[in-house]
């Protein structure tokens, strides 16, 4: 009696087991390679960085000529009017792209023929 029951449990596992969708597809995609298709799909990502601004006044007695200090996307402008020396910076904004490559496995469908419908039914 156990061996009956043994026997007929390993069987309905067994019967489940290959029947499940994944396991039929995986069959069918061994049997059939040329159905597997690989592609790339790109992803691409913007990063806006703002741009940054800032002004201050110092007072100094001796300073002559407009003076422009700039450095990639910052520019500091320095000027004496009068008694008051005028300190002026910004920060040009900029936009970072990234681009994802990320390789992806589909299945092709093919449509099958209509002889082949009319013989299979």
């Amino acid at each position: 009696m156990k061996r009956i029951l043994k026997f007929f449990l390993i069987s309905t596992i067994a019967l489940f087991y290959s029947c499940s969708p994944s396991s039929r597809v995986q069959r069918l995609l061994m049997k059939h390679p040329e159905l597997v298709k690989t592609d790339t799909l790109v992803l691409k990502d913007t990063i806006p960085i703002q741009g940054i601004a800032a002004d201050t006044v110092l007072y100094l007695e001796r300073i002559s000529a407009p003076v422009l200090l700039s450095r990639d996307r910052l520019e500091v402008e320095v000027w004496k009017q009068h008694d008051t020396l005028f300190v002026k910076g910004k920060c040009k904004a900029d936009t970072v792209y990234r681009t994802y490559r990320i390789p992806v496995t589909r299945i092709k469908w093919v449509k099958p023929d209509r002889i082949d419908l009319l013989l299979s039914n």
